[in-house]
């Protein structure tokens, strides 16, 4: 006895098996496209504005400092500090945003690791802050920039973290003397060293 090479609606059994499988790998691209939607669409819509940042308690101070902030104008969306620039950083802030979300939802306290600034290349954004800079804003503190984010290695919020959260965690906008001293303890014996000549004449006994 042979056994029939059609089934029941005379379609080859094979032809069914490969049908069924072609439609399985049918679904594939369509469940990752899905599930790949999905992963960016909730961290992008809690951050697609500062306000909605805010919706979570843990960001209101971050949102009502920048509102004070000079950078409201400079940067009106949290992503364009916080996340470094181009599809890659985008999407790295996006997933390790996932640690906030869930962090509220468990009401765990949130720590802003890894979110203080991207490093240089976001304050360097459309020039927005030079590197060639050797000296504060009011020419009497010698800073030389380029030297210590070049050659030191030193990211921009680790001396100015409160530049847009000033007062958030304790933060400033410029670092203390002694955030100064942790490297050039040795060198600033005399006012020359660090001040341009501006120094008032009780100013070491301020410090």
């Amino acid at each position: 006895m042979t056994t029939p090479d059609h089934d029941a609606d005379g379609v080859p059994p094979d032809a069914n098996a490969t049908g069924r499988a072609g439609r399985r790998r049918s679904w594939v691209p369509g469940t990752v496209f899905a599930v790949l939607f999905v992963t960016f669409a909730i961290p992008a819509y809690f951050t697609a504005t500062p306000a909605r940042c805010a919706s979570c308690h843990e960001m209101e101070p971050y949102y009502e400092s920048w509102q004070s902030s000079s950078h409201r104008a400079a940067a009106s969306n949290c992503l364009y500090c916080h996340a470094k620039p181009g599809l890659l950083g985008f999407a790295m802030y996006e997933l390790a945003f996932y640690r906030e979300i869930v962090g509220h939802i468990a009401g765990a306290e949130v720590s802003s690791a890894g979110f203080e600034g991207p490093g240089t290349d976001s304050c360097q954004r459309d020039e927005c802050h030079s590197l060639n800079r050797e000296a504060s804003n009011s020419g009497d503190l010698k800073i030389n920039h380029r030297a210590h984010v070049v050659d030191e290695g030193l990211g921009c919020s680790g001396c100015h973290a409160g530049a847009v959260h000033e007062g958030v965690g304790g933060r400033l906008k410029v670092p203390p003397m002694e955030t100064c001293k942790e490297c050039h303890a040795e060198d600033m014996q005399t006012c020359e060293y660090c001040h341009a000549g501006k120094v008032l004449p009780d100013a070491p006994g301020t410090h």
